[in-house]
Order: C-alpha cells, then sequence, then structure tokens
C-alpha cells in the first residue's frame, strides 16, 4: 500500500499557482516547492452527485500511468489536507524558469503561419479556437517554437493517445508546452502535469455501479460517448475512433510508441497499491477501482492494441 500523508502542517512557501482544477497552496516539502491541490468544489454543475470532485485521485493516477510509460511527468502524492483528500504535486520549475504554455507559444507571430490560419473555413472553426484541431495542425507544423523543439509535436500527440487512455478529456491549452529559462532564453519539454480530469473525476459511485456492471452502458460511456476537448470541423472528436480511423501518421507513430509500454498488470497494482480509506477519509473505493481498470482494459484490448497491430503489419 502507498503511503497516505497529512499535509496540514507544512511550511507555506508563499508561490501561487493558477489553472481551472481546484484550489492550490504552494508548500514546502524537504526544502523543495510542491503545491497543494484540493478536490472542486461541484455545486455549480449539473447532474453530479458528490460535493467535490476527484481531482486529487485523478491527478495521481494519471501521472502514475504516464510514469508507467517512460513520459516525463511531475511527481504527485495523496493525502489529507484541512479534512480533504488533496494530491500533492512536486514543483518542476527551478527559479530562473516559467511555464511557456501552448497558449502563449501559439500566439508567436509569423506572416506565413498568419496566411495559413486565414485558409480554415470559418464555418469549421470553433468557438475557441485554441482547441481547433485543424489549427493545431497548422501550428504544430509551421510555428516557430514548434520548429525549434521537435518533440513539441511528438509531446501533442504522446498526450492525445494516453488522455484517451485514462479518459482525460481537458488538455487544454494552458497545461502542456515548454519551460522557459529566463536567462537563456532556451527551452525544455515541460513534464506531462495537470492530469485531474481523467478517470471520471464527477463521478459518484453508484454511477460507476451503474455503467460497470451494464454492458450496453459500459461501452456507450467508455467507447461511444468518449470526448476530446479538440475539435475537428467544428465538433467535438471522439479520440478513440480517431485514433481508430489511423489518418494521422503522427498519431500512429504515438500508438507504436505508447502500446508496447502498457502493462495492464502494472495498472492493476498501482490500484490494489491505494488503500481505500485513510483515518476515516474515503481515498478510492472498490468500485472506482474496478471500473478505472476496466475502462483502461477495455480501451487497451478494443482499441489500442488492434490499432497498433494494424500498423505493424
Amino acid at each position: 500500500m502507498i503511503e497516505i500523508k497529512s499535509f496540514d502542517d507544512l511550511e507555506i512557501s508563499g508561490i501561487s499557482y493558477g489553472g481551472h482544477g481546484g484550489n492550490k497552496k504552494g508548500i514546502i516539502i524537504d526544502n523543495e516547492n510542491w503545491f497543494l491541490k484540493y478536490p472542486q468544489n461541484t455545486k455549480s454543475m449539473n447532474d453530479v452527485n458528490i460535493s467535490y470532485s476527484t481531482t486529487p485521485l485523478s491527478e495521481y493516477l494519471g501521472s502514475h500511468i504516464y510514469e508507467m510509460l517512460d513520459i516525463d511527468t511531475h511527481k504527485t502524492m495523496l493525502g489529507i489536507a484541512n479534512d480533504k483528500v488533496v494530491v500533492v504535486c512536486k514543483d518542476f520549475l527551478k527559479p530562473n524558469e516559467m511555464i511557456l504554455d501552448y497558449n502563449t507559444i501559439k500566439n508567436d507571430y509569423d506572416e506565413t503561419l498568419e496566411k495559413e490560419l486565414d485558409k480554415i473555413p470559418s464555418s469549421t472553426s470553433s468557438i475557441d479556437s485554441n482547441n481547433n484541431l485543424e489549427e493545431i495542425l497548422i501550428i504544430m507544423n509551421s510555428n516557430s517554437y514548434f520548429k525549434k523543439n521537435s518533440e513539441l509535436k511528438k509531446r501533442f500527440w504522446i498526450q492525445f493517445v494516453v488522455d484517451a487512455f485514462i479518459s482525460n478529456n481537458d488538455r487544454n491549452e494552458g497545461n502542456w508546452g515548454l519551460v522557459l529559462n529566463r536567462d537563456t532564453k532556451e527551452t525544455r519539454l515541460a513534464p506531462v502535469y495537470d492530469n485531474g480530469a481523467s478517470f471520471y473525476n464527477k463521478a459518484d459511485d453508484n454511477k460507476l455501479y451503474d455503467v460497470c456492471n451494464d454492458d450496453f452502458k459500459f461501452k456507450q460511456s467508455v467507447y461511444d460517448s468518449s470526448i476530446s476537448i479538440y475539435r475537428l470541423n467544428g465538433k467535438r472528436i471522439n479520440p478513440l475512433k480517431y485514433i481508430e480511423s489511423m489518418q494521422n501518421s503522427d498519431c500512429n507513430q504515438a500508438i507504436c510508441e505508447i502500446v508496447p509500454k502498457i502493462d495492464m498488470n502494472r495498472i492493476k497494482e498501482l490500484f490494489k497499491s491505494i488503500p481505500t480509506q485513510y483515518k476515516g477519509y474515503k481515498i478510492i473505493s472498490d468500485i472506482q477501482k474496478e471500473m478505472y481498470y476496466k475502462s483502461l482494459e477495455y480501451k487497451y484490448q478494443n482499441v489500442l492494441l488492434p490499432v497498433y497491430n494494424k500498423l505493424k503489419r
């Protein structure tokens, strides 16, 4: 079993952290900067029957699965703070560094790039152009930061595949990109961070039980209704069906890299290693473990592995 810790009496760092996935507080652990990530209050959300999302648990699970796939990811630990289940995330920035997220990167002006973007029909543009896959494809092939950092484009497609696997439908423009050294102006690929929208983080145990034990509802939830934050032709895409289409060579390459690294036994052990409770606080339920693993197994056996085998023929 992993160790669940209390994070109530830690030194505050005074560093503020942004994002949309719940409140955060900068702390110091072993003379290093971390931040507490609290669950998101759901009172303003429709059709949600839990008071707080399971974002901290989702962050921990999603991040550890990324790590299992040998992808550089921020470090996370589960614990309790202020009577809530929280996750603590290690700050991967050095004092002279800052995040250069995709939202910033895409705004780097280039006249040629601007002309290419103008070719996208307005009728297919989404309201939020940051999530328009047609625009993203052009930017990845023409933007100066992508040209200077070849791994950035690869990271996008790696994230696309893994996020589809762990049901993370919120890889928005602010939670992936580069790290900029303010002094040298050099950049490096940022570790994968902000995985809290994975694993059905707004579903209560009753809903999970209902879906997990009904074959039709299960397939509908895990496959048919799977959605990505990205849009194509003005509509949100089903990332699993996009992967199955094999229409994008970079996505195909990501499949070929990721699928051989998926070890379902290791993933099962990850779920087993999390205690169901700690000092009276619920950490994870048995139905969460069952549903989460079952959904991963389904997507691995019915989507990722078949596509991989077709590509390797």
